[in-house]
């Protein structure tokens, strides 16, 4: 029950979308891994939300079917002159007619018709709509599967510097350099690491789930998502987006809502016109038995405007659409302003920790490391490095992940697939 644009739009996904490379991991998940191009293709093909669109265009089909229909001609049978006084007790002087009447409609078909016809391309711009916005929450929720795998890397080069510290508190302990107690320190961190790993498992696995039932899958079936997180994409001129707003899905079905209304403006005017009856048959007379024809036609007077209330609020409805559009488009401008700041933010806040607070993090931790196993550092001194270098870690997890958002929103907003430079 999909419809060809669907068909192509998925085919379009895995053409546009480059390969993946594997995102480092501790361990390889069961299953085979998963690309973002394979993740929006399984969700445009098997999204249960978007498998109901092809009962909906059934339904507008059988809708259209009906708009066509016209209606059906009446029989009509008519005694006269019977059942009466006197000469006209009985019915040997009675008239008898039969005859068929059609309604003639006056164009009404056709605005049925063409309201019909609106109809479905109202529901094909609903369905464009849900499919841009199923891809652009399959590439989200993917790129919530990266930054959980690169969280759980985190965690564990924590319970690894837990560790390390653990072995060099024993050390100093056994050279009599301090008091055990800091071993003791040492191994609650270590729990409290391993505790934090155990977190970002968990929170792995809900993603996981979370990304895998936009296909309609109660359990994952796949392993690693494939991806590089921290390659975050290029920024295009906030004029070029600007531009390619107007081909947002939400802005384009305006036009097809547009036309539905303008439909029922011109059906509810066409009611200003009503339908004629014509009729044609035969009558028999019962004295002579003689035959003739007979014809008839009725005109509904238009004394009053059975339609004025009709039309008035068809043509309030269709005006409202424009007016509609205009605010949608001022809000998503706006929106797609803040956006493309935020986006400029996290490439900013990425950069910086990349190029000024990583190296100098991991500078610092290897030289408090060395001064710690020498007795020139004390244990808080330690922590304070390793706990600084994992947060900067983490940070520069949550810049790209955040910048994975907002270009994703980017491209919802702006009706383009959501692509990324995942190799």
């Amino acid at each position: 029950m999909w419809s060809s644009f669907a068909r192509r739009l998925c085919v379009g996904v895995l053409l546009l979308l480059p390969v993946a490379v594997f995102a480092e991991t501790e361990a390889p998940l069961e299953g085979p891994p998963i690309r973002l191009a394979q993740a929006i293709a399984q969700a445009l093909e098997k999204n249960p939300d978007l498998a109901a669109f092809g009962y909906e265009f059934r339904a507008q089909d059988g809708r259209s079917v009906q708009a066509a229909l016209v209606p059906n001609p009446l029989l009509n049978l008519t005694v006269e002159d019977a059942l009466g006084s006197g000469a006209r007790s009985g019915i040997d002087s009675a008239e008898f007619t039969i005859s068929l009447s059609q309604v003639l409609e006056r164009g009404a078909r056709q605005g049925r018709i063409a309201l019909a016809s609106a109809g479905r391309d109202k529901l094909a711009a609903t369905q464009l709509e849900k499919l841009v916005d199923t891809a652009a929450e399959t590439a989200r929720r993917y790129g919530h599967v990266l930054s959980d795998q690169a969280q759980l890397v985190v965690t564990h080069e924590a319970i690894e510097l837990a560790q390390q510290t653990v072995d060099m508190a024993r050390k100093r302990v056994k050279a009599g350099a301090v008091p055990s107690a800091e071993v003791a320190r040492a191994m609650a961190a270590l729990a409290r690491a391993e505790l934090e790993h155990e977190h970002a498992e968990h929170e792995l696995l809900t993603s996981r789930r979370q990304l895998a039932s936009l296909w309609g899958d109660r359990e994952p079936a796949f392993g690693t998502a494939l991806g590089d997180l921290m390659v975050l994409p290029e920024l295009a001129p906030f004029d070029a987006l600007a531009e390619r707003l107007q081909a947002n899905p939400a802005l384009l079905a305006f036009i097809a809502e547009q036309r539905v209304r303008d439909a029922e403006l011109r059906l509810a005017e066409q009611r200003r016109k009503p339908a004629w009856q014509v009729s044609a048959g035969l009558r028999r007379y019962q004295s002579g038995n003689d035959f003739a024809g007979v014809f008839g036609l009725s005109i509904p007077l238009g004394v009053r405007d059975a339609a004025q209330g009709a039309v008035a609020e068809a043509r309030a409805l269709s005006e409202q659409v424009s007016v509609q559009r205009t605010a949608a488009e001022t809000r998503g401008l706006t929106q797609l302003f803040e956006l493309f700041q935020e986006l400029k933010h996290a490439r900013t806040a990425a950069d910086t920790l990349d190029r000024a607070v990583l190296p100098q993090m991991n500078e610092a931790l290897r030289q408090t490391e060395y001064a710690y196993s020498r007795g020139r550092y004390g244990y808080q001194e330690l922590i304070a490095a390793q706990k600084e270098l994992l947060e900067a870690r983490r940070a520069r997890i949550q810049a790209a992940a955040d910048g994975w958002g907002f270009a994703t929103e980017i491209d919802r907003l702006t009706g383009a697939l959501p692509a990324r430079t995942t190799p």
